[in-house]
């Protein structure tokens, strides 16, 4: 049996920051307003788990979400179009070209600081994130594509870095995302 050496509040901070953006999310998926403090609180949690564990850019990205949460809450009785738009290929391509320098420039700039641990890993998510929820805000049927392949990768850096309950959570969006983008199950 091994000995987990991390302080108290990351054994339990790290299960309460997934279990909180769980429902967060379930809750997003059913349009339950309420859903929006969960993601918050949540997002609080993993920045600083992130943040401890020298994923610096996943760190921000997770404030960006509380942000998202707070953004989410305003704008909760705002109407849901009943049919998604959907993008021309070339915005695709163009946005995916963009992310592609950003993720880049970051990549670069997170070695530069010598800080971050898997600073390629790190800022794929953190980029890929950002533009899939654009892409969602947006309410573009094909922002549970970008979901699939950031979650997917998530997964694997929160594996590295011995963070098993947000790579859990990262397992179940990527099943969500392709929940959402082939509408497979009815009650969600």
């Amino acid at each position: 049996m091994s000995i987990d050496h991390r302080p108290t509040w990351q054994r339990w901070g790290e299960p309460l920051a997934a279990a909180l953006n769980l429902i967060y999310t379930v809750g997003y998926m059913q349009g339950w307003a309420e859903s929006f403090v969960a993601a918050g609180i949540g997002s609080a949690v993993f920045a600083v788990v992130c943040w401890q564990r020298r994923l610096h850019a996943e760190a921000g990205l997770w404030l960006f979400y509380i942000g998202f949460a707070v953004y989410g809450w305003w704008h909760a009785s705002d109407a849901w179009p009943a049919v998604l738009p959907v993008a021309e290929p070339w915005v695709h391509v163009s946005s995916i070209a963009s992310a592609g320098l950003v993720w880049g420039l970051l990549t670069w700039w997170l070695r530069r600081r010598g800080e971050a641990d898997l600073p390629g890993l790190d800022a794929f998510t953190t980029v890929g994130s950002l533009l899939a929820t654009v892409w969602m805000v947006q309410f573009v049927h094909a922002n549970w594509l970008y979901w699939i392949v950031v979650d997917a990768v998530a997964i694997g850096l929160y594996l590295r870095k011995r963070l098993y309950w947000g790579a859990g959570l990262m397992a179940i969006y990527t099943l969500l995302a392709i929940e959402g983008y082939w509408n497979l199950l009815l009650w969600i």
